[in-house]
């Protein structure tokens, strides 16, 4: 029986076996009999796992007012909890959010500990963490809360207070002990100690968004397939989709392009139109793509939705410097780093190696230095392949920009590739590789130059990263090319004839066009265009873009 006819309990049991929609009709048809608090409570649930922002909240101010006209204040508490955060999950506003965690803490003022102070601590540590990257409140809320749960003998409280210090402690950079803690509340959530489906789906998302930070990618995935299977085998429709947009994002770093395009494109359309959190995530993680994949316009367009979230701020910042502007690319970074807490150490490891790059880009060397320097220091603490890998991408970037400092560079290259291959980041090993090879080429070792990139184009096919693939063409016509005489044709030089796309470059390094903006008219990267430049030089056997200008006008190649 459903509807009118069904009672409180009835309601309550279909919420808790996941009948959402079941559990949503039992509750209206309840309260058209009954306008009881408990019963908007559970509405708002039910609204909130079937994604409709609106309603929940609203039953959750309904349920509020409820209690609060019979004067149970600890009852309202627990209602204006729920308000804090869900007001941020559906796009209410963080002063909104933090005004009910504000009525929440007065009303249980001076009321002996209960659950209601538990969960009141967890929104403290949820909100901090989401709003400021505070993990330092985030950690001690989280214990307090855990804790309490221990002590009242709520497994829920326990494990989420649990979960959330974990994650607190891994964004600090006390990975060990962060992400045993979030093993094990994962654990008891995924094995039914954890009774709130709401609650077991938040602790595994927590622990997948510490793996992210970690780059700990197989233990991401193997939590990922864990939780999938659970929401398909009891129809968590809502958190499927959510543990689909964070699978994506180790999609998209392991190179499995084609795979994280596909689910991507697939949670954002059945999330048109929501205002739930997450799908502010799939716009940052398809913008993201967008941005690798070389198509600057479409990624700017789909990181522009979510203006403040710091990867896209980043992701932004990255397309302003392919598009010539490294002044406003550093001014954004900066920005965005000063915002990040120190103590929040992997959360600023995220944007150390773009400042790295947009400051060099824009002549502020003692601010890369000192990026480099910190991103080193978060290695050295959490001491994993991939952030050890990201470190020493920042030391042979700069080491790169030096004539005398490329066997250097060479070196680090060579240790950046060691350490993503032993964490399963191949995109981020194939690149590393054609670094390698552009300061192999620097050093003259051509036969060298050429192996890596053999070994990183496969790759890069596979994932379809067009504009990686053609700066590794690059790098291959460079490291094949050889003096030779008798070249012939409308765009041969002393080395041989002009690729077309060497010939539009040439075209564009006539008009006085600077790297940077060739590759921003051209949508490429600003090293695929250094690597064109000087391809275009040997072949024609010029010194300078002035010479190389100079000989294909007097030869007609313009």
């Amino acid at each position: 029986m459903t509807g009118a006819g069904v009672d409180l309990a009835e309601a309550q049991a279909a919420l808790r076996s996941g009948a959402f929609q079941r559990a949503l009709d039992d509750f209206q048809g309840h309260l058209a009999r009954h306008p009881d608090p408990a019963a908007y409570e559970g509405l708002a649930q039910a609204a909130w796992w079937l994604d409709d922002g609106g309603p929940c909240l609203e039953a959750r101010e309904n349920a509020y007012r409820g209690y609060r006209s019979r004067g149970e204040d600890r009852a309202a508490a627990g209602a204006a909890v729920a308000l804090a955060y869900d007001s941020l999950l559906f796009g209410r506003g963080l002063s909104i959010a933090r005004g009910w965690w504000g009525r929440a803490r007065d009303l249980l003022a001076g009321l002996e500990p209960g659950p209601e102070h538990g969960w009141l601590a967890v929104r403290e540590a949820e909100l901090a963490m989401a709003a400021d990257h505070d993990v330092e409140t985030a950690r001690s809320a989280g214990e307090r809360a855990s804790a309490l749960g221990r002590r009242l003998g709520l497994a829920d409280l326990e494990f989420a207070g649990m979960a959330l210090s974990g994650l607190a402690m891994t964004s600090a950079g006390d990975a060990r002990e962060g992400m045993s803690r979030l093993d094990t509340a994962a654990a008891a959530a995924t094995s039914g100690d954890v009774e709130d489906l709401m609650w077991m789906g938040k602790i595994c998302c927590w622990l997948i968004i510490a793996c992210q930070e970690t780059h700990d990618l197989g233990r991401a995935d193997e939590w990922c397939q864990r939780v999938e299977a659970i929401c398909e085998r009891r129809s968590l429709t809502t958190l499927l989709h959510v543990c689909r947009i964070q699978h994506s994002s180790i999609l998209v770093s392991r190179g499995d392009w084609v795979e994280a395009e596909s689910t991507l494109v697939s949670v954002l359309d059945r999330f048109a139109g929501s205002t739930r959190q997450p799908r502010v995530e799939a716009v940052v993680q398809l913008g993201e793509l967008r941005r690798r994949q070389g198509r600057l316009a479409e990624a700017d367009e789909l990181l522009r939705q979510a203006e403040f979230h710091p990867t896209a701020v980043a992701g932004r910042a990255l397309i302003r410097l392919a598009q010539g502007d490294p002044a406003a690319a550093w001014s954004a970074i900066r920005a965005l780093l000063r915002s990040i807490p120190v103590a929040n150490q992997l959360a600023r490891a995220r944007i150390l190696l773009p400042a790295v790059v947009t400051a060099h880009a824009a002549g502020d060397g003692a601010a890369a230095d000192a990026a480099a320097a910190e991103l080193h220091r978060v290695a050295a603490r959490v001491d994993t392949d991939p952030l050890w890998g990201l470190a020493t991408v920042a030391a042979a970037t700069l080491a790169a920009a030096s004539v005398s400092r490329q066997d250097e560079a060479a070196d680090l290259w060579r240790q950046a590739v060691r350490r993503f291959h032993d964490s399963g980041l191949r995109l981020d090993e194939a690149e590393s590789r054609l670094r390698l090879a552009a300061s192999l080429l620097a050093c003259g070792e051509r036969v060298a130059a050429a192996e890596q990139v053999a070994t990183a184009t496969p790759v890069l096919a596979e994932s379809g990263a067009t504009a990686l693939l053609e700066e590794a063409a690059a790098l291959a016509g460079e490291a094949a090319a050889r003096p030779q005489a008798g070249a012939a044709g409308p765009h041969a030089g002393p080395a041989g004839p002009l690729t077309p796309r060497e010939a539009e470059v040439l075209r564009l390094v006539a008009t006085g066009l600077s790297n940077c903006q060739i590759a921003a008219t051209l949508v490429l990267s600003e090293h695929t265009v250094h690597r064109h430049v000087a391809n275009i030089l040997t072949k024609l056997g010029q010194p300078s873009r002035t010479g190389a200008t100079a000989y294909a006008m007097t030869n007609g190649l313009l």
